[in-house]
């Protein structure tokens, strides 16, 4: 199989290849803050990207958790208990969390909704700072 030429790893090709996983996917930083997130995450959240991003996954999300607080996600009594801040808590500390169950209730359309996904989150350092890839299987 012909290897790929060094000249087309540029920033589009892997814009094209986040683009391509077929599941959302997010960047966040420790404190679940969105980095970044690929086309399938973009379908699920519908929202305008310069709105969503540099905000906290249970308010991106919409989860029902993310108002028990004036300061949103990660703040209110149920938020320590969140497998998806404790996922990416693990990955900031370097463990790898692979397709980990978890029951989340999300506000769509104006109503409570519980949604049962896998999520997984893959840790990985650029220019010397920490970031979690965060994946979610099933979320829709």
């Amino acid at each position: 199989m012909a290897r790929l030429s060094v000249q087309f790893l540029d920033q589009s090709f892997h814009q094209v290849v986040f683009d391509a996983v077929p599941i959302p996917v997010f960047v966040v930083d420790s404190d679940v803050t969105v980095l970044e997130y690929n086309a399938a995450a973009a379908q699920f959240l519908g929202g305008q990207k310069h709105f969503l991003l540099r905000r906290r996954g249970g308010d991106v999300l919409h989860c029902i958790h993310s108002s028990d607080d004036a300061e949103g996600c990660g703040r209110g009594p149920d938020c320590p208990d969140c497998i998806i801040r404790k996922s990416v808590r693990a990955a900031v500390r370097g463990r790898r969390v692979t397709r980990r169950w978890a029951e989340l209730e999300l506000v769509k359309g104006g109503r409570a909704k519980q949604v049962k996904v896998r999520v997984s989150c893959q840790p990985f350092k650029h220019e010397g700072r920490s970031y979690v890839l965060l994946m979610f299987e099933g979320l829709n």
